[in-house]
């Protein structure tokens, strides 16, 4: 095999695994916000919406603890589906009292926020290399 051909396919390996490391990140990441969201009608764990490039800013009030499945397997569809490398992907929600929820207005089931500690999590994942 001529240089230029191990140094294409080694190129090719490396861009595969960088890929799959920010997919599974993002699942991770997706999956974590989602558990650790607390849940009285549903309405908030049901708003969290996956883009890329630039944030979602969208929400619906009227959804409900009813809608939180589809609304995972479709986030979690859509990042594994979509993701390309080089572009941010957001995980975000916009109801209104999201920020109070983050800065621990739930203190009995997100005393310390969600988007914090799942940013911790992943943090400690990455640097324990357990997100290959």
């Amino acid at each position: 095999m001529k240089f230029e051909d191990q140094l294409k396919n080694a190129f090719e390996k490396a861009t595969k695994n960088a890929h799959r490391r920010v997919v599974r990140a993002a699942l991770k990441g997706f999956e974590k916000i989602n558990e650790w969201s607390p849940v009285d009608q549903g309405t908030f764990r049901a708003n969290w919406n996956v883009s890329f490039g630039e944030l979602d800013r969208s929400f619906d009030l009227d959804l409900t603890k009813d809608d939180i499945a589809t609304n995972t397997a479709t986030a979690m569809a859509k990042i594994t589906n979509d993701t390309k490398l080089g572009t941010t992907v957001y995980i975000s929600n916009s109801v209104p009292y999201a920020i109070p929820l983050e800065n621990g207005h739930s203190w009995q089931q997100a005393p310390h926020g969600i988007v914090a500690p799942t940013l911790r999590f992943l943090q400690n994942a990455i640097d324990a290399g357990r997100l290959k």
